[in-house]
């Protein structure tokens, strides 16, 4: 089986992986919610829903799970010793369980700094039913020497 890992030298600013579809169910979206203290539901009047109502209700995926590295993962594989040095995310619109997702990675710049190799990766969530823009993620990845 051949490996997709990928070393420093294998990125150039533009390069654009193939696109990545996924979609994150409500067991895994409702699990990754309740690990954290969150505001109340709320209606479409802004008011929050108690009780049965609150139970019922779909909460959109949280952010961090729709951002997650798993396009990135299923683009290329890295060697042992790269670090997630910083990342920027744009919000765009909900995405919900069980929807339809299309990833691109690209490689947005690749640079050196205080002996340090950056790669920089935009990571573009579309959602598939309406072509629209969920999420934008800049991510900078610090890879070893």
């Amino acid at each position: 089986m051949a490996s997709n890992e990928l070393f420093y030298d294998d990125f150039e600013p533009g390069r654009l992986f193939p696109p990545c579809r996924y979609s994150i169910g409500a067991a895994d979206s409702d699990a990754f919610i309740g690990t954290f203290d969150h505001s109340p539901v709320l209606d479409a009047a802004g008011r929050a829903v108690a009780g049965d109502g609150a139970a019922s209700a779909v909460r959109s995926v949280h952010p961090v799970l729709v951002g997650s590295f798993q396009p990135q993962h299923a683009a290329f594989s890295w060697p042992v010793g790269v670090l997630h040095a910083r990342e920027k995310v744009r919000l765009l619109a909900p995405v919900y369980p069980g929807e339809e997702l299309e990833a691109s990675v690209r490689v947005k710049d690749k640079y050196l700094k205080n002996d340090k190799r950056f790669v920089v990766l935009e990571i573009t969530v579309r959602k598939l039913e309406n072509a629209r823009i969920a999420l934008v993620t800049e991510r900078s990845l610090v890879w070893p020497n």
